[in-house]
Parts: structure tokens; C-alpha cells; sequence
């Protein structure tokens, strides 16, 4: 009876150190994955801080059936911006843009011209462009 308790307590010991060093494996994992998730959310939030645009212009040419729209618009934050990663939402509908100049780098208070083919309606149009962090600007415009 003494060697099968022993046996037995020692089959015990060894399945509690098997599962705590797998236990403390998946845990460790896990709080790595925590601190990088709020790394990330900590520089996510700062640029969005950073992070700030200015509409000057927005100025319909042609006639209501068809006409192009240009943006004059400002970078007034301290984020370098990409200028093809900008959403630009006619009357609430994304429509595609050309910049001007082509470089997609956007540095602090630098103003460029967004311009947009082929729209149609006449009347007032509202007009809303998202930075890639988020942030956005409004400008109404009518034609």
C-alpha cells in the first residue's frame, strides 16, 4: 500500500508541474499580447491627437450635369500625412480624388488641392474628408 500512495503522489506531483508551466506559458503569451495591443493603442490615440486638417476651399466648376469639384485643403496638425489614404465623401457618398502635387507625403501646414470628376446635382452639397486617422473636416459648397 506505501509504494502505490507514493506512485501515486508522485504521478500527481508531475501532473501538477506539467500544467503549471503550461499554464504560466499560455498566461505569459497572453499578457504579451495585452501590452503590445495597448503599445499600439497608446500611438494610434497620440497621432490622432496630432492629427488635424483645415478645408479652405471647396469650388464646383462646370454646369450642374456634370461638374468637377476642387478642394483646397490644409494640414494643420503636427502628423505628416499620406494624401492617398484620405477618404473624401460627397453628400455622404466616397468618391475617388486626384492630389495636387502627386506626392502622397503631407507634411504640417502644407495646403494641397483634391480634385474630384464627374459629379452631378445641382443645389447645396456638403462635402467631408477623413484623414487616415480618423479625423475629418467639413465645407458645403453649392452649384
Amino acid at each position: 500500500m506505501g509504494f502505490e500512495t507514493s506512485v501515486v503522489v508522485a504521478i500527481f506531483f508531475i501532473s501538477v508541474l506539467v500544467l503549471g508551466t503550461t499554464s504560466y506559458t499560455v498566461v505569459s503569451a497572453s499578457r504579451n499580447m495585452v501590452n503590445d495591443a495597448a503599445e499600439d493603442q497608446y500611438e494610434i490615440q497620440n497621432k490622432r491627437l496630432q492629427t488635424d486638417i483645415s478645408i479652405i476651399d471647396s469650388t464646383a466648376n462646370g454646369p450642374s450635369a456634370s461638374y468637377d469639384l476642387t478642394i483646397t485643403i490644409t494640414n494643420t496638425g503636427s502628423e505628416t500625412l499620406d494624401s492617398s489614404a484620405l477618404n473624401v465623401l460627397i453628400d455622404g457618398a466616397i468618391e475617388s480624388y486626384t492630389p495636387s502635387p502627386l506626392t502622397t507625403t503631407w507634411t504640417p501646414d502644407k495646403t494641397k488641392t483634391f480634385e474630384i470628376n464627374g459629379l452631378s446635382g445641382a443645389g447645396p452639397h456638403r462635402v467631408k474628408v477623413i484623414t487616415e486617422n480618423g479625423i475629418s473636416d467639413y465645407d458645403t459648397y453649392s452649384v
